[in-house]
């Protein structure tokens, strides 16, 4: 008796004839390889400040990210952000350049990590969250990049630290120096080894170390270091975007009323009909992100930390590019009921998408 298939099994046998058309997307390079090549050849070009800037409703953000508690409105208030350089060594000591003019107004959103601030131009600023050795991020990755430091950084950069380290007395503030440029080497690192593998996805960005200035009540500005990155801005809506909330899961009645859960749907066409060829195209290329995902699980023991918020859809393009991500060891992560892996749990994401495109019918 001939065995039935269903929608799902239909849409993988698609996407799989898709992803076989292209057999170069499928090969891993070397990271190595790529990133001795140099660290900010793939981005940088001086970004054109006579562009008109980009309007903020169509930008993928998150109006829930965008907001802050009392306590940290109070904060803003009392000692606002101003601006943000790039810090480098030359001529013998500290040097500034790279002026990033920022304000409370020009606050985008916020990760686990980072604030997110608007620039004038078409670019984005992010600003390194302080955090403890003790958080996730510093696993393996981290003591990986504190054993060859400048395999991850600039000679000015080794430079700059450790002419920092020598302006201050405390042993403390000496550790607290180090961290903070492994950090910026960390951020390089999770950056290069998803470009390394697609390379085209992922938005360029340009890390440095970088010192924000925020002004005092008394008009007196404080000055922080902590590593930053720069990105263009791209048109478009996150993938949480795409998300509708048409179908409730049944829990309890006290968490039915208190915490309701939803089950993820996606409407790919919420902001327009999108032809075939182009949901088609974005089907493999989200194909290639779930090999990737499986390839630093697998191959890694690395968990690619992509949410929905990490994801946006360019419009009116409909091309997908990744941003602001971070990769952690797989350690960290427990596997659930319904995925015994891990990685499952982003990858069930991506796939619940790919079936609202209907690409079986």
């Amino acid at each position: 008796m001939e065995k039935k298939t269903g929608p799902i099994k239909n849409i993988k046998d698609r996407i799989s004839q898709l992803w076989n058309q292209y057999p170069n997307w499928g090969k891993i390079p070397q990271f190595l390889d790529l990133l001795e090549k140099g660290l900010d050849k793939d981005l940088f070009f001086d970004p054109d400040k006579t562009q008109t800037p980009i309007p903020i409703e169509d930008l993928p953000v998150d109006e829930v990210l965008r907001k802050s508690g009392l306590f940290r409105n109070a904060y803003e208030y009392l000692f606002p952000v101003s601006h943000i350089f790039r810090m480098t060594y030359r001529y013998d000591r500290e040097f500034l350049d790279n002026f990033l003019p920022i304000s409370n107004k020009d606050y985008i959103g916020r990760g686990s990590y980072k604030f997110v601030y608007k620039l004038p131009w078409n670019q984005v600023v992010k600003v390194g969250k302080s955090k403890l050795p003790s958080d996730s991020l510093f696993g393996s990755l981290f003591k990986e990049v504190g054993r060859d430091l400048p395999r991850f950084l600039k000679k000015e950069e080794i430079e700059l630290q450790e002419y920092l380290k020598s302006q201050v007395i405390f042993e403390s503030k000496r550790d607290e120096i180090d961290f903070k440029f492994k950090r910026l080497g960390l951020e390089r690192l999770h950056y290069w080894k998803l470009k390394s593998l697609i390379p085209d996805l992922v938005v360029p960005t340009r890390f440095f170390m970088g010192i924000r200035y925020r002004k005092n009540p008394l008009g007196i500005p404080s000055v922080t270091l902590t590593p930053c990155d720069q990105q263009p801005i791209l048109p478009g809506k996150h993938l949480k975007e795409f998300t509708i909330r048409n179908e409730k899961l049944d829990q309890n009645p006290l968490m039915n009323k208190l915490f309701p859960k939803w089950k993820l749907n996606f409407d790919s066409h919420r902001f327009g009909v999108i032809s075939k060829s182009k949901l088609k195209k974005i089907a493999v290329d989200f194909n290639r992100v779930i090999e990737v995902t499986k390839y630093l699980a697998t191959e890694e023991k690395l968990i690619f930390d992509v949410h929905a918020e990490n994801i946006i859809i360019t419009l009116p393009e409909f091309e997908l590019k990744i941003f602001d991500f971070h990769l952690f060891d797989d350690y960290l992560y427990e596997p659930s009921e319904e995925n015994p892996t891990p990685e499952m749990d982003h990858i069930h994401i991506i796939e619940e998408f790919i079936k609202s495109f209907e690409l079986d019918k």
